[in-house]
């Protein structure tokens, strides 16, 4: 495998993990955000609030929660 070609895959490696991390943080965020609304009885507002959620990231969390509802 030359110089350039070994760039490339690990560009793509490092792509796919930063992907993959990316996909984790926000799985367990979303089960946080479940815990805390069953927990404390709150609104998905309300347990996004608690945990300091960005609120451009608020549709994408309830849009998540609510496929698995």
């Amino acid at each position: 495998m030359d110089n350039f070609s070994k760039q490339i895959y690990e560009a793509g490696i490092n792509d796919g993990r930063a992907e993959g991390k990316a996909e984790g943080l926000a799985e367990g965020k979303a089960e946080s955000i479940k815990n805390l609304m069953s927990t404390l009885n709150v609104s998905i507002d309300q347990a996004m609030d608690i945990l300091k959620t960005p609120p451009e990231e608020h549709q994408y969390f309830k849009d998540l929660l609510a496929k698995e509802l």
